[in-house]
C-alpha cells in the first residue's frame, strides 16, 4: 500500500510503479494505492484527495477504471477524448501511446493488462486474428457490457487476488488473466491488424445487435431494421454473428421469441391464454411449424408446459423438477430467458423438463432475485443439473452462488452439471462457472459444462482449462458421473 500527500512523493511512486509521470497537484495531493497483482495483470485501487493533473509516456498496458466517485478527464490520440462520472466504466489508455488527464477528487478500481494477454485471450478462440488489438472507443459497447467487465475486476480483487492464507497455484493467476481478458474484449469495441471491414467492430456491433432484437422482440423488425439500430451495414451484423454466435441475426430473434413464449406458458395462470394465443402473440403465424421448433428447443410440447403451470400439480418420475424461486413481473429490460431447456438434451441424461433459465432484467419480484429467477434446476440419479443464466451484477451473482451452494447441503449430489443456453456466454456467466467450480472442488463434486454453442465452450476452455465443457447435457452428465465414480 502507498500513501503520501506529498506531491512530488507521489509523481516518483507512480513513476516507479507505472510510467513516467509528471504529476501537477494541489500541496495537500492526498494519494493512496492498493495493488493486488498476479502474472500480467493487476487490480488496484486508488484514492486521490485533491485535484490532480498528469501527462503520461506509454503504460505498456491497457488500463480499464471502474470510477466509484470524483470525475476523471483523459486525452490519448486515436481515441476520443472525454470526461468520466461515478458509475462509468471506461478505457483509461490503450497503453502503447502517451496520454494526459485529470483527476479530481476521485476513488476507482483500476484494471491493468499486458496487450500479449488480450491478443494470446483472443487468438485462442480464432487462430487467424493478428497482434495487436486496437480499440476504437473509450467506453463500453453496452452499459450491460461494462457491468459485467465491473463486476468481473470485483471479483478478481475481492475473491482471487486478495491476499490468500496460502500462495496461489500458478494455474488460478493464468484462468483469471484469461477471464479479465475475455471480459474487457467482449465490453469494448476493437479491431486488429488487416482485420475485414465487416469484422472490425467485433463484439460491439453483436452486442448493440443483442440488445436491439431483445428490446424489439415483440415488434415486426427485419435484418434492415437491426443493422439500423446499430448503425451498420446488414452484412456487417450477418458476420459478427456467424463469427461470434456461430447463427444468423434472424435465427437469433427466433430464439428470443420462442423463449418469451416458454415464460408465459410456463407463468400462465388458468384461463390466462391459450398456447396458439401466446404463440401469435409473439409472431409464430403456422401452429404447426411452431409446436415442432419448441420441442427442438425445449423437448417437450408447448401444451404440456401450459399444462404444468403453477397451480397445477407436477407429475414424479425419475427426474422431478425442483421449483425455482419465485418470479416477479417482466419490466422489459431483462435479457431474453435461455433458448433451451436443461430437457433439451433427451432421456439419457437431460433433464427434461427443466426449462430454460430465466433472464436477469425485471423489477418488483419476491424471491432471491429481482426480475425472473436467473437458474433453475433437476435432480437425475444423484447429479444436480443447474440451468443458468447469470446476472449482471455481483450481488445478483453472489445470491446464485448462494443459491446452488444451498442445493448442494440440501441434495448432497455425486456431481454437478452446469447447464449455459446460448445467451449465457458472457464474461460474468464465466466468472459464476469459476466460482461453482471452486466450491465444488472445495467439496470433491466433480462438475462439468454443458453450452450448445461452440463458441461458448471456447470461451470457458479459454479461462478455465480445468473445467469440462461438452456441447450436450446427456455428454456433460456422463462426463461427471464417469469423474464421480473414478
Amino acid at each position: 500500500m502507498f500513501r503520501s500527500s506529498d506531491p512530488a512523493e507521489t509523481e516518483a511512486y507512480l513513476s516507479r510503479q507505472y510510467a513516467e509521470v509528471t504529476v501537477h497537484a494541489s500541496p495537500d495531493a492526498r494519494t493512496e494505492v492498493v495493488r493486488h497483482t498476479a502474472e500480467r495483470f493487476s487490480v488496484e485501487d486508488l484514492r486521490i484527495g485533491c485535484e490532480m493533473s498528469f501527462t503520461a509516456d506509454p503504460l505498456n498496458a491497457v488500463c480499464v477504471v471502474v470510477l466509484h466517485a470524483g470525475t476523471i478527464a483523459v486525452r490519448e490520440s486515436g481515441l476520443p477524448d472525454e470526461v468520466f462520472g461515478p458509475g462509468e466504466v471506461f478505457l483509461h489508455t490503450a497503453g502503447h501511446r502517451s496520454y494526459t488527464g485529470a483527476i479530481s477528487g476521485a476513488r476507482y478500481t483500476a484494471a491493468l493488462l499486458h496487450p500479449d494477454l488480450l491478443a494470446d485471450t483472443l487468438q485462442a478462440c480464432d487462430k487467424t486474428v493478428r497482434r495487436p488489438v486496437l480499440f476504437t472507443d473509450r467506453r463500453p459497447a453496452t452499459a450491460g457490457a461494462g457491468r459485467q467487465l465491473a463486476a468481473t475486476v470485483a471479483f478478481l480483487r475481492d475473491s482471487v487476488l486478495a491476499p490468500p492464507p496460502r500462495p496461489r497455484p500458478p494455474i488460478i493467476d493464468t484462468t483469471c488473466g484469461q477471464l479479465l481478458a475475455a471480459a474487457v474484449l467482449a465490453a469494448f469495441p476493437y479491431t486488429t491488424p488487416g482485420a475485414r471491414p465487416a469484422a472490425a467492430p467485433g463484439d460491439a456491433t453483436l452486442q448493440r445487435a443483442i440488445a436491439f432484437i431483445e428490446a424489439n422482440a415483440h415488434l415486426d423488425i427485419t435484418l434492415a431494421d437491426i443493422a439500423a439500430s446499430i448503425p451498420v451495414s446488414p452484412r456487417a451484423v450477418q458476420y459478427a454473428f456467424a463469427r461470434h454466435a456461430g447463427t444468423t441475426p434472424l435465427a437469433y430473434l427466433r430464439g428470443v421469441r420462442l423463449a418469451r413464449v416458454h415464460e408465459e406458458l410456463a407463468s400462465a395462470m388458468p384461463g390466462q391464454s391459450t398456447v396458439t394465443e401466446t404463440a401469435a402473440r409473439w409472431g409464430f403465424a403456422h401452429p404447426g411449424r411452431f409446436a415442432a421448433a419448441y420441442r427442438d428447443a425445449y423437448g417437450t410440447s408447448p401444451s404440456r408446459t401450459l399444462a404444468a403451470r403453477p397451480g397445477r400439480t407436477t407429475p414424479t418420475g425419475p427426474a422431478a423438477t425442483v421449483p425455482a424461486p419465485a418470479a416477479g413481473a417482466r419490466d422489459g429490460s431483462g435479457a431474453a430467458g435461455g433458448a433451451a431447456g436443461a430437457g433439451s438434451a433427451g432421456d439419457a441424461g437431460g433433464a427434461g423438463g427443466a426449462g430454460g433459465a430465466g433472464g436477469a432484467g425485471g423489477a418488483g419480484s419476491a424471491g432471491r432475485w429481482p426480475g425472473r429467477p436467473p437458474v433453475t434446476h433437476v435432480v437425475r440419479e444423484r447429479c444436480l443439473v443447474v440451468t443458468l443464466w447469470s446476472p449482471p451484477d455481483p450481488d445478483r451473482r453472489n445470491g446464485l452462488v448462494q443459491h446452488v451452494q444451498s442445493l448442494l447441503e440440501e441434495h448432497r449430489p455425486d456431481c454437478v452439471v452446469v447447464e449455459l443456453p446460448p445467451a449465457a456466454a458472457t464474461a460474468s456467466a464465466v466468472a459464476t462457472v469459476l466460482t461453482l467450480h471452486r466450491h465444488c472442488a472445495a467439496r470433491q463434486i466433480p462438475l462439468t459444462v454443458a453450452a450448445g454453442q461452440s463458441e461458448t465452450r471456447r470461451l470457458i476452455k479459454a479461462v478455465q482449462p480445468a473445467v469440462p465443457v461438452l456441447a450436450e447435457v446427456a455428454e456433460a452428465l456422463a462426463e461427471a458421473r464417469g469423474a464421480a465414480r473414478g
